[in-house]
């Protein structure tokens, strides 16, 4: 008798751990911990790999678990498991599983993908929208990102966006009633750089708001944000500045390059935004305010060349000069200088940025 109630008080705890080891939950844990293992691996290493490759390191034990957490019944517990899935996908920009994710949550429960939302992945980067966002929106503003990054290239020429070599540059859009704070960098994601962007138009990507809002002049202010921060935690050498001198210096690029004039259809902001307009009430160059930072920036424009300015940021990137916090990349404008002097060759060139940047 003791033995016979010995076996079946066995046989049911593990029944109970087969049941809990197979639940939706504690499948999505499974897969997103193995998608985390992955990203901490790499950036530990990020080397060239980049997250398409990544991807292909998913072991076959999370994939099933995944599969699982698919297939489960319908029911609170499989909802969170699929957000929970969903938000993990989106960390290896695995586009592919995330839809099938996304579609899988519509019909166990319809309200809950507008938690997870939508997301549109290209080469260098994934924008994620959140909201309800007429078909086609995402599509429109991933093109426009697209086109600003082109026009970073032709201008700058910066080569590593991320500040974890081979991930995705992260854009969140979130659909909101009213405007009440400003596109920023977010530099807490462990992973990832990452923009925010409310926006307030369902239908299309428009900028000025009719608030006057310059949405489009902001997206180019924060992804300058991505190349570089000024300072340190507590103080910003730049004051600021550096943002606005590459987003300005973007939007008027593009007003005036006609390829650009069917994407900037919608965006007006360089009647307002532009280094043109700067240069009209640029003051004495210095190091001791805003202004004084971007007339700094802008004589450093007019010497050296925004090209000489990029490959000095490409040299202080290679270099790890700086210091990172959370592998956002601080500077200080004595690195500048010094990259300014290792990568331009031309002695007249090199003497007019020391009178500049001393």
């Amino acid at each position: 008798m003791r033995t016979t109630l010995s076996a079946i008080v066995l046989l049911t705890t593990l029944c109970l751990h087969v049941l809990s080891a197979a639940s939706p939950a504690s499948d999505a844990a499974r897969y997103a911990a193995a998608i985390d293992q992955i990203n901490a691996a790499h950036l530990r290493k990020p080397g060239r790999v980049t997250e398409d490759e990544l991807r292909g390191q998913i072991p076959q034990t999370a994939l099933r678990a995944l599969d699982r957490v698919l297939k489960a019944r319908p029911s609170p517990e499989t909802a969170d498991a699929l957000l929970k899935c969903g938000e993990a996908a989106l960390d290896l920009a695995d586009m592919e599983r995330f839809q099938r994710i996304r579609e899988r949550l519509q019909q166990v429960d319809p309200d809950r993908p507008d938690r997870i939302g939508d997301a549109v992945a290209r080469d260098r980067f994934l924008v994620r929208g959140i909201g309800d966002f007429e078909a086609g929106y995402l599509n429109e503003f991933a093109n426009v990102t697209e086109a600003i990054l082109e026009a970073y290239d032709e201008v700058f020429g910066f080569k590593e966006w991320s500040k974890v070599a081979g991930k995705k540059i992260r854009i969140r859009i979130h659909l909101v009633p009213e405007i009440t704070r400003p596109p920023h960098f977010a530099p807490q994601y462990p992973y990832h750089s990452e923009i925010d962007m409310p926006v307030v138009d369902d239908s299309e990507f428009r900028s000025p708001t009719p608030k006057g809002q310059m949405m489009f002049y902001g997206l180019c202010h924060e992804l300058g944000h991505l190349i570089a921060m000024w300072g340190d935690r507590d103080t910003m050498e730049d004051h600021h500045a550096w943002a606005h001198y590459t987003g300005v210096t973007i939007v008027e690029h593009m007003s005036v390059t006609p390829k650009y004039r069917g994407v900037l259809e919608k965006l007006r902001d360089a009647q307002w935004r532009s280094l043109s307009l700067e240069r009209r009430n640029q003051g004495e160059p210095s190091m001791t305010d805003r202004a004084g930072v971007l007339a700094t920036l802008i004589r450093l424009h007019d010497v050296a060349g925004p090209r000489s300015i990029g490959a000095a940021l490409n040299y202080m990137e290679k270099e790890a000069m700086g210091h990172r916090i959370n592998h956002v990349r601080y500077y200080r404008f004595k690195d500048l200088r010094q990259a300014l002097d290792q990568t331009i060759d031309d002695r007249q060139t090199k003497a007019a940025v020391g009178e500049v940047l001393p």
